[in-house]
């Protein structure tokens, strides 16, 4: 993510993700991946970007302004 100047966020709110989020959010990324990886295919047809890991942790990924 760094190269890319992404970052992952709360969707609520806009606010960093906690160690909590994103331990969550790295097992559901593993179970995006156990399942033919269809999870995170699944990025490309979803309207806000986000793969099951984003959506099981309440996460997006974002480019920075500025």
């Amino acid at each position: 993510m760094i190269p890319f100047n992404l970052r992952i966020r709360r969707a609520v709110d806009g606010q960093p993700i906690g160690p909590g989020r994103a331990i969550g959010r790295f097992f559901g990324l593993a179970l995006s991946f156990f399942v033919f990886a269809i999870g995170v295919i699944w990025v490309a047809a979803d309207g806000r970007k986000q793969g099951w890991h984003d959506k099981l942790a309440g996460t997006v990924v974002v480019r920075p302004s500025g």
